[in-house]
């Protein structure tokens, strides 16, 4: 059975690393296979355009360092563009902290109803029916 904190809730903290971690390993491992995939293609296609790139030389930039300068951008680019558009949100909506952009939000937005319907399965133990101690205590 969980662990109770103070506030009665269950402690979900190790089931959240748990999934982070799982969700992180799952997009790891789609990244490298597409990266290893298109980088195997491309030498496949024209090798020696691919050895020229990793090696460089006069008038051919490497790929790492074409790469890595990609990389600074993009990176450079995200963080601005994405800081930029939360401080126009912020000074738009003239909040200061993320609890006051909250209750503005939920000012703003219509609110969406959670609506129960009776094919919605809740885990796999009401789906199968089956009763244990934690789907009686849910109820």
């Amino acid at each position: 059975m969980a662990e109770k904190d103070e506030g009665g809730r269950a402690d979900s903290k190790l089931s959240r690393f748990k999934g982070g971690m799982f969700l992180a390993a799952v997009a790891g491992t789609g990244l490298l296979a597409g990266f290893s995939t298109t980088l195997g293609m491309t030498k496949k296609k024209s090798p020696d355009m691919f050895d020229k790139g990793v090696a460089g030389g006069p008038g051919i930039e490497s790929g790492v360092s074409v790469g890595l300068r990609a990389l600074k951008w993009g990176t450079f680019y995200a963080v601005v563009g994405v800081g930029s558009l939360a401080f126009l949100t912020f000074k738009i909506l003239g909040v200061s902290n993320l609890a006051e952009f909250r209750t503005e939000m939920q000012q703003k937005l219509p609110r969406i109803p959670k609506a129960r319907t009776k094919n919605r399965v809740e885990n796999l133990d009401s789906l199968f029916g089956i009763e244990n101690d934690t789907t009686e205590a849910e109820r």
